[in-house]
């Protein structure tokens, strides 16, 4: 008998989009889902706790566990590194629940070509360019024209998506992206109903 394992759902944006927002309503409303824990040279905050929020490891720790093969992919954020652990979404899989990674297109090409069969790619955009450039000025974002230029490049890898989302109401897109979970659900039924007593 095969031991049913989970899924990866990816979920890459630009800067500003919400994917983080999206991401936390996802798991507090889904126990199936959950964040593997990543790996990170920033400093911990105050309110963080090392093992729950992130791994938080030296810049030599971290480049000996890329070099022995720890990571799916690895970022570098605002001067610090951060990588999803293969361990951890190995512990997931195999416990039938839902890895949800945000993480950058070239985190996301890392992360299918391992998992390609498991994986479940989402892009996530704003409702337009006007908007999403005043969701970052809200945010204090600067270097606008840089993170702009950022982005497009981002869009430029939409075709190699799975799905896209476009954030406008915000409950919608929830909604939609557990529509998203729905059909890959079924799609894998469809593929594994060779093993099922109806077949």
């Amino acid at each position: 008998m095969t031991t049913r394992r989970g899924l990866i759902f990816i979920i890459s944006a630009p800067s500003g989009v919400g994917k983080s927002t999206l991401a936390r309503s996802i798991v507090t409303k889904n126990r199936r889902f959950a964040h593997p824990v990543s790996y990170t040279t920033r400093e911990a905050r105050p309110q963080e706790k090392n093992g729950k929020d992130y791994r938080f490891v030296t810049i030599g720790q971290f480049e000996r566990l890329w070099q022995e093969g720890c990571f799916l992919e690895r970022a570098v954020v605002h001067g610090a590194h951060y990588a999803t652990s293969k361990q951890e979404v190995e512990k997931l899989l195999s416990r039938n629940k839902y890895a949800l990674l945000t993480i950058d297109v070239q985190g996301a090409r890392s992360v299918h070509g391992a998992y390609p069969e498991e994986s479940v790619r989402v892009f996530l955009l704003p409702p337009s360019k006007k908007i999403w450039r005043q969701r970052l000025k809200t945010r204090g974002e600067k270097n606008l024209a840089q993170r702009m230029a950022n982005a497009q490049a981002e869009i430029n890898e939409l075709p190699r998506f799975d799905y896209c989302l476009i954030n406008d109401q915000f409950e919608a897109t929830v909604k939609d992206f557990f529509t998203i979970v729905r059909a890959e659900e079924l799609r894998r039924l469809k593929n594994n109903v060779k093993r099922l007593a109806i077949a």
